[in-house]
C-alpha cells in the first residue's frame, strides 16, 4: 500500500500531539486530566446545589425557569468550567516544579510517549466515529489504501470491542443523583 493523504494527516495528529506533550511534560498532562475528572466529580457533587443560583442569573433564569433538565445541564456545566479553571491554574505550578528538577528529561521523555499515544487514540476513535457514519459503499478510497489503514482500523476494532455497552451503574447514580429533582414522583 502507498502512502496516501491520509497517512500524513494521521502522522500530522500524532506528531502533533507528541510535541505538545513533550513540550509540556508526562505530569503536567496526567494533572491536565486528573484536572477534567476532578471537575466532573465536583460538577456531580455541587451542580444540585447551584441550579437554584442558576435561576437567579437575569435573562437566563427566565429562559431556564420551563426546564428542570436545562436548569440542572447548566449548572453542572458552570460549576464543571469554574472548577476546571481555578485547576488549571495550579496545574503548570506543580509541574514546573518537576521541570526545575532533573526529572525533567524523564518527565518529557515521558510525555513524548504518551503524546504518541494520545494521538494514536484520537486517530483511532476519528476512524471509529467515521465507521459509524458512513456507509460501505461511500467509503473514501484515499483513507482505504492508506498504509496506516490496517493498524487504525484495529485499534478502531479493539475501542468498540471493549467500549461499554451500557452506562456504568455508578455513573447513572451519579445521573441520576443530578437529575433527580427533575423527576417527577410517580403516582
Amino acid at each position: 500500500m502507498a502512502l496516501t493523504i491520509a497517512d500524513a494527516g494521521v502522522a500530522l495528529v500524532v506528531l502533533v500531539s507528541a510535541m505538545l506533550a513533550f513540550n509540556r511534560g508526562l505530569v503536567r498532562e496526567a494533572l491536565a486530566i486528573g484536572g477534567w475528572i476532578a471537575s466532573a466529580f465536583v460538577a456531580f457533587y455541587f451542580a444540585p446545589m447551584v441550579s437554584p443560583l442558576v435561576l437567579e442569573v437575569p435573562y437566563l433564569g427566565d429562559f431556564l425557569k420551563s426546564s428542570c433538565t436545562l436548569t440542572a445541564l447548566t449548572a453542572f456545566v458552570a460549576v464543571f468550567g469554574v472548577s476546571l479553571i481555578v485547576l488549571s491554574i495550579f496545574t503548570p505550578v506543580l509541574s514546573s516544579a518537576v521541570q526545575a528538577t532533573p526529572l525533567a528529561v524523564i518527565d518529557r521523555g515521558l510525555g513524548f510517549l504518551f503524546g504518541v499515544a494520545r494521538g494514536f487514540l484520537v486517530v483511532a476513535v476519528a476512524y471509529l466515529l467515521y465507521n459509524l457514519v458512513v456507509s460501505d459503499t461511500e467509503r473514501l478510497a484515499v483513507i482505504e489504501n492508506s498504509a496506516s489503514h490496517a493498524l487504525i482500523s484495529d485499534a478502531a476494532a479493539a475501542i468498540e470491542l471493549n467500549a461499554p455497552t451500557a452506562v456504568p451503574d455508578w455513573l447513572q447514580g451519579r445521573i441520576d443523583s443530578l437529575m433527580g429533582a427533575c423527576v417527577e414522583p410517580k403516582a
